[in-house]
């Protein structure tokens, strides 16, 4: 990510109203136009300038995310025609808002800023105001995210606005990428990749999650003692702040730290079942922080048709993979160790797809059988499905 990218971004901006919005007569889709046109012109006049100043990994990665947004919505714009066809690109640019959104709050020395989502059910209905019960017909109650007019409808039991839209995505079905005709019937829900592990999910239990300010010791209780888990971390910020494992956690260190002596601002590590049924941290910061243990069922998923081309991080991340031998790209563009492990059942690291140190780029093949993976890196790094899987 250089400033020569931005030179480039300047020049895509430019050049797209020429090449892609002659011609458009819909006031909707004319909007939509705008508002792409609008997120790149923030992007292309915004002050960071990644060359130049003096940033953190997890800075880096949200400042690529908002350049990534941008690029899929123009991508996923081409070819629209209604504004029904353009609900991912709506999607997109709340997605490249955000980014840029934490990029303005790590710049100004402020905490990443909460983020509600656009209505789950459409996103022309604008930011979602509620996480409410929902259950397609035939399927099973999940919590989505709804706009106020959605939440009071069901609440009263009946549908939502009807908009010809799917229900919500991706945790109800994924829609296909343009240029394909179905979607794999085995293809697990999953939430967001882009957007996981940045907050604890509605369903999570109140003995599961805690937050709070300053130096504490925080004991996080399992949802059963021979249960695996996995632990996220968020700290409000880096500097003068890390966290530790306390307790014993299987054939670990008593003490085990999680972020100390990095730039970042979150972990997210795999916890193997160890017989207690708590797990304790001790909490060395005088800032905010929060940490909790992700529901299984939330964890976010590799699965290309979930995300959209890649997933780009920083730090410790575990996701799920559906299964099917997938070449995947990894890069790793900043940092020193690097490793992309296979979990075994019981959250331990087996074998390991990839292994690297400092910036690369190597193409691995995931697993026949699926499972969850676990990156082990201190920088950022993308991963990027390069084809369709075979599944078994």
């Amino acid at each position: 990510m250089t400033s020569g990218m931005a030179g480039a971004l300047r020049g895509l901006f430019r050049g797209r109203g020429r090449e892609e919005g002659a011609g458009r007569a819909d006031g909707d889709l004319a909007r939509v136009d705008a508002e792409i046109t609008a997120f790149g012109e923030a992007l292309a006049t915004h002050p960071f300038t990644p060359d130049h100043e003096v940033h953190t990994p997890g800075l880096l990665a949200d400042y690529r995310l908002a350049l990534d947004a941008y690029e899929q919505a123009k991508r996923d714009f081409v070819g629209d025609r209604t504004l029904r066809d353009a609900a991912d690109v709506l999607r997109s640019l709340d997605a490249g808002r955000y980014a840029l959104a934490c990029v303005d709050a790590a710049l100004a020395g402020r905490p990443r800023p909460h983020r509600l989502p656009l209505c789950s059910f459409d996103p022309r209905h604008g930011r979602a105001a509620e996480e409410v019960a929902w259950a397609p017909p035939g399927g099973a109650a999940r919590m989505v995210a709804v706009c106020a007019a959605d939440a009071v409808r069901l609440a009263e039991g009946r549908s939502p606005i009807e908009s010809g839209l799917r229900g919500p995505e991706p945790r109800s079905a994924p829609r296909p990428r343009r240029g394909t005709d179905t979607i794999p019937a085995a293809a697990p829900p999953a939430p967001p990749a882009s957007e996981a592990y940045e907050a604890w999910p509605a369903h999570t239990g109140a003995g599961q999650r805690r937050e709070g300010r300053g130096g504490a010791a925080v004991l996080l209780h399992r949802t059963g003692a021979a249960e695996p888990a996995v632990l996220v971390v968020h700290l409000e910020r880096a500097e003068n702040s890390w966290v530790e494992l306390t307790g014993p956690s299987g054939d670990g260190p008593r003490r085990q730290p999680l972020t100390h002596a990095s730039a970042l601002t979150r972990a997210v590590v795999p916890l193997p079942a160890d017989g207690r049924p708590e797990i304790r941290l001790q909490m060395h910061t005088g800032k905010g922080w929060r940490a909790w243990l992700h529901p299984v069922d939330a964890l976010p998923s590799l699965d290309p048709l979930l995300l959209d081309d890649e997933l780009t991080s920083a730090g410790s991340y575990v996701l799920r993979h559906p299964g099917g031998r997938e070449r995947i790209r990894v890069t790793q563009h900043s940092g020193s160790a690097f490793a992309l492990h296979v979990l075994r059942p019981d959250l331990r690291p087996g074998q390991a797809l990839c292994e690297g140190d400092g910036a690369f780029t190597r193409t691995v093949v995931t697993p026949r059988k699926p499972g969850l993976l676990y990156v082990r890196s201190r920088g950022t790094w993308t991963l990027t499905p390069t084809g369709t899987a075979k599944r078994p």
